[in-house]
C-alpha cells in the first residue's frame, strides 16, 4: 500500500478532496433548490391570502330594502327602491352604520279621526309603513295626547285629542320613537299628557321631549341598535301657556336660549354613539328658516349631535349637511288634515349615519291626501313638485340632491334606476 508521503499516495488523497468537494456541492445545490421551491409556494399563498381578503373587502355591501309587509301601496306608487350600494375601504371589523327613517306631525284628531273611526289605526300609516319598517329607527313628531284623560282647553284656539286606536297606527307601522316635544302636547292637560306616556310606554315606543318635570323632558330616549346605543332628545319654542315643564310640574322642554339644548347633547353624548335631536319650531306656512334655527342647529352638531330633524311649519324646508352631519329643518306634516297645496307636501326621510363619512340620505316624495290628510308615496307630477320644491329650498342651504326616478338622494345615491323589483 502507497504511503502519504509517496506521489500515488498523495494522488489518492487529492481523488478523495475532489470527490468531497464535488459532493459538498451536490448537497449545497440541493439545499437551494429546496429553499427557492419552498419560498416560491409560500409566496403563492400569500398571495392567495391577500387575494381572498380583498375580494371579501371589496364585496362588503350595506344594501337595504323595506321589509315585506301585507300592506298594499296605492297603485301609482313604485315599490320601495334599494338603499345605496357602498363599498367598505376599511376594516370589515368597522362598526356598522344607523339608519333612521323619519316623518313629520302626526294627529289623530279631526278628520283623519274620522278615517281612523272607520278604517283603524293602522290604516293612517299603511301606505308609508313599508318606508318606515326597515330603518333602525323609525320617528315622528306626536302632535298632541292619545288619551282619554283630562279635559280640552276651551281657551285654546286649536286642540287635539288623537283617537287611542292611532297607538296601533304607530305599532304597525315600526314607529321606534316619538318626540312629545311640541305646542299640542299638553292639550287635554297634565292629566291627558302622563297618560299618553304611560300608554307609550306600555305600547313600548320610546319617547322624548316631555315628562313628570323638567328634568324629565330633557332626558334623552335611549334606544339599543345594531349600531350602538342612540339616545333622542326632544325640544320646542312652541307652546301655550303652562305648558313648560317645570322642577315641580309636568309638561313639555322648551328651547329657550339653546344652553339646556347644548348641555343635554353633551350629556346623551357620554351614553350613546349617537344622538339625534328633535326640534318643533319655525314659522308656519314658511318654508325659508330662521336664522335662529340654523345658528342652533349647528350648535347641536357642534356639540355632539349626529342628525338634527324638525317640525312644525305645516310646510317643508330645506336639508343642510354641517361638518358631515345632516339636518333637515322639517319635514313637514305626516298625518294631518290641511289645506290644499303644499301643505300637503311631505316625505320620508331616510337617513344612513355612519363614524367614517358623511350621511347618506335617500328621499320619499309623499302627499298627504286632501280630505283625511292620510299619507301616501307619490311618483309624477306630484313627487316632482315636491323634490322640486325640496331641492330648491336646500340648494339654498348649500346642499345638493340628486334626483332618481321618483325619489332624490344625498350622497351616493344609485342614479342608475329609480326602481327595482325589490319588495
Amino acid at each position: 500500500m502507497a504511503g502519504a508521503d509517496t506521489p500515488e499516495g498523495r494522488r489518492r488523497a487529492g481523488r478523495r478532496l475532489r470527490v468531497a468537494a464535488v459532493a459538498l456541492w451536490i448537497v449545497a445545490f440541493s439545499l437551494v433548490g429546496l429553499y427557492v421551491v419552498e419560498r416560491s409556494q409560500n409566496g403563492a399563498s400569500a398571495a392567495g391570502t391577500t387575494t381572498s381578503a380583498t375580494v371579501a373587502a371589496t364585496s362588503t355591501v350595506s344594501t337595504e330594502a323595506p321589509a315585506t309587509t301585507s300592506t298594499t301601496l296605492p297603485p301609482t306608487t313604485e315599490p320601495p327602491t334599494t338603499e345605496p350600494t357602498t363599498t367598505s375601504t376599511t376594516s370589515t371589523t368597522e362598526a356598522p352604520s344607523l339608519t333612521v327613517a323619519a316623518g313629520g306631525d302626526v294627529q289623530g284628531d279631526r278628520m283623519v279621526g274620522k278615517y281612523i273611526d272607520a278604517h283603524g289605526g293602522a290604516a293612517a300609516l299603511a301606505n308609508v309603513a313599508p318606508y318606515l319598517k326597515a330603518a333602525d329607527l323609525a320617528f315622528v313628531n306626536l302632535e298632541g295626547p292619545i288619551s282619554d284623560k283630562g279635559t280640552k282647553f276651551a281657551w285654546k284656539e286649536y286642540t287635539f285629542r288623537s283617537r287611542l286606536a292611532l297607538m296601533d297606527g304607530l305599532t304597525s307601522a315600526g314607529i321606534d320613537l316619538v318626540s312629545t316635544a311640541n305646542n299640542h302636547a299638553v292639550d287635554c292637560g297634565t292629566a291627558g299628557a302622563l297618560d299618553t306616556i304611560a300608554r307609550l310606554d306600555k305600547a313600548g315606543i320610546a319617547h322624548a321631549g316631555s315628562g313628570a318635570d323638567v328634568s324629565a323632558a330633557r332626558s334623552p330616549a335611549i334606544l339599543d341598535s345594531p349600531a350602538g346605543k342612540v339616545a333622542v332628545l326632544a325640544f320646542t319654542d312652541k307652546y301655550a301657556p303652562g305648558f313648560a315643564a317645570g322642577t315641580d310640574h309636568p309638561g313639555v322642554a322648551t328651547i329657550g336660549d339653546g344652553s339646556k339644548v347644548v348641555e343635554a347633547i353633551q350629556a346623551a353624548k357620554q351614553k350613546a354613539e349617537y344622538v339625534v335631536v328633535f326640534f318643533h319650531w319655525g314659522i308656519e306656512y314658511q318654508s325659508q328658516i330662521q336664522s335662529y334655527q340654523r345658528t342652533l342647529a349647528h350648535r347641536c352638531i357642534d356639540a355632539g349631535a349626529d342628525l338634527v330633524l324638525g317640525s312644525h311649519p305645516h310646510v317643508i324646508e330645506g336639508i343642510e349637511v354641517y361638518k358631515d352631519k345632516l339636518i333637515a329643518y322639517s319635514l313637514g306634516d305626516f298625518v294631518f288634515d290641511h289645506r290644499p297645496g303644499i301643505t300637503g307636501q311631505s316625505f320620508v326621510l331616510r337617513v344612513t349615519l355612519s363614524k367614517s363619512g358623511p350621511p347618506i340620505a335617500r328621499v320619499v316624495p309623499v302627499y298627504l291626501d286632501n280630505t283625511y290628510g292620510i299619507p301616501s308615496p307619490v311618483t309624477g307630477s306630484t313627487a316632482d313638485s315636491i323634490l322640486g320644491r325640496l331641492t330648491s329650498l336646500s340648494a339654498a342651504l348649500g346642499t345638493t340632491l340628486t334626483r332618481s326616478g321618483n325619489e332624490a338622494w344625498l350622497g351616493q345615491a344609485d342614479s342608475s334606476s329609480g326602481t327595482d323589483t325589490t319588495q
